[in-house]
């Protein structure tokens, strides 16, 4: 597995059979569904879950790239990788793997996170210990 950004995470989803499309592979919403579970449970191992009442991240913009097609049964392996940490926003690449073929990228995404107060509709800055966590393991970033 090679990426061009550096990789800060890695996490592992099982297919399930209900993801499938009528055609037999992964429904294309999953892959966004995918995403949105990588990086809560990413944030959530970083101390930081959704809560209304506080700050967190809001999605700004995505996009996936379908370059295989994924079909069940398959655990896949998606990185987390940093393109690029702003004061309030970060955006993140990340790429789907099966566990059993880990040198073909099935799909790429784009994210943008902004960071905001969600009572006050405001962006705020990262916090600092999501910020020390991503330079810690993309120290050259």
């Amino acid at each position: 597995m090679t990426t061009q950004f550096p990789v800060i995470d890695r996490r592992v989803i099982s297919m399930r059979w209900g993801d499938m499309d009528a055609v037999g592979h992964l429904n294309n919403t999953y892959y966004f569904r995918y995403l949105e579970q990588v990086r809560i449970e990413w944030l959530q191992s970083l101390g930081y879950g959704i809560e209304p009442d506080a700050i967190g991240p809001v999605l700004a913009s995505t996009s996936c790239t379908f370059r295989k097609q994924l079909t069940y049964p398959a655990t896949l392996e998606i990185t987390i990788e940093l393109e690029k940490l702003g004061r309030s926003s970060l955006k993140l690449r990340h790429h789907f793997y099966r566990q059993d073929d880990p040198g073909t990228v099935y799909a790429s995404a784009e994210v943008m996170l902004v960071w905001v107060d969600y009572k006050a509709e405001k962006s705020v800055p990262i916090p600092d210990p999501i910020r020390e966590a991503i330079l810690q393991a993309a120290p050259q970033a």
